[in-house]
């Protein structure tokens, strides 16, 4: 979610005077190139029909049926939906992911949905922490109808409170107990000055998403001191992490992946997918978790498009 939060931070957050110091947890990376992950494809362009706009931060639903998105326009960024027809192999627009979700001032994107069909996304509109009281919110749940978001409810708890951080990007596992998100820091600049991934963990006894206290630990190997880390994909059985990493030196952003042995443990170091190019945001998985799908930057045409690569 980079590129297209810029619009919206740069003018609500110039106008804060924020005096502050800001760490980011996790290893930092060297001046060598990182290792390779090898097992995909080629990149493979995905045309949708009947839509040909900008298609950013796509995920695909574990059943297949819906593909959700992100558009770019210009002062606010809309959710919408397709359909994937597995026969034919093809995606089919639908229209916006509504009602009253979308504006055409602030972000509305980065969809994400369980097997029990809870979607969750992120949303700025609310976000003012001149308010009184401020408000830090910016990420929401509700229920996917197949047609339309119901019950749309603020996600309370881990916004951080202080001006200029925010809560942006996510995925939620299929079985809807582990929330992957980001902690980011923005103070007018096109992009974040920090950004981790996070991990939240489900608490039935009072219905919160809370904040996993061995985050740093697990996730030593993926978030840095000297990188913005962020568009987390994680794998059906919590073992398989994708995830983008922002070089700000050379403004390259890549798409990475990871493994542990078991989800009590660490993942493992940071593999850049070679045959992915910058610049690459937004993996998303297909059902048998053979294919990941992702946004990419068409320099030529100044379009985000919608490519897939598959591993045996």
């Amino acid at each position: 979610m980079i590129k297209h939060t810029k619009l919206f931070f740069a003018c609500k957050l110039l106008t804060l005077l924020i005096t502050i110091t800001v760490s980011s947890c996790g290893g930092s990376s060297g001046n060598s190139p990182p290792p390779t992950y090898d097992k995909f494809g080629t990149p493979e362009l995905i045309t949708m029909i009947n839509y040909n706009g900008d298609i950013m931060e796509p995920f695909f639903s574990r059943d297949e049926q819906y593909l959700f998105f992100n558009d770019n326009a210009a002062g606010g960024k809309n959710l919408h939906y397709s359909t994937y027809n597995s026969i034919t192999d093809t995606f089919t627009y639908i229209g916006e992911v509504g009602p009253l979700i979308n504006d055409n001032t602030s972000v509305q994107g980065v969809p994400t949905l369980d097997n029990s069909n809870t979607f969750f996304y992120i949303d700025t509109k609310f976000y003012n922490p001149l308010a009184s009281p401020p408000v830090y919110v910016t990420m929401f749940t509700g229920t996917w109808t197949g047609a339309s978001v119901t019950g749309v409810t603020p996600m309370a708890g881990l916004d951080f409170p202080s001006p200029g951080f925010l809560n942006f990007d996510l995925d939620i596992s299929p079985d809807g107990n582990t929330l992957w998100f980001n902690d980011g820091f923005f103070s007018g600049n096109p992009f974040p000055e920090a950004a981790d991934i996070k991990i939240a963990n489900y608490n039935p006894g009072n219905g919160l998403f809370e904040r996993d206290p061995n985050v740093d630990l697990i996730m030593a190997n993926v978030n840095t001191a000297t990188h913005l880390e962020y568009a987390p994909a994680i794998s059906a059985d919590g073992l398989e992490l994708f995830f983008t990493r922002l070089d700000l030196d050379s403004m390259k952003a890549n798409i990475y992946r990871t493994s542990r042995p078991d989800t009590s443990s660490a993942f493992g170091p940071a593999l850049v997918v070679s045959s992915i190019s910058s610049f690459a945001e937004g993996a998303t998985f297909s059902q048998n978790e053979k294919t990941i799908y992702y946004h990419w930057h068409n320099t030529s045409s100044d379009k985000f498009e919608l490519y897939r690569v598959t591993r045996p």
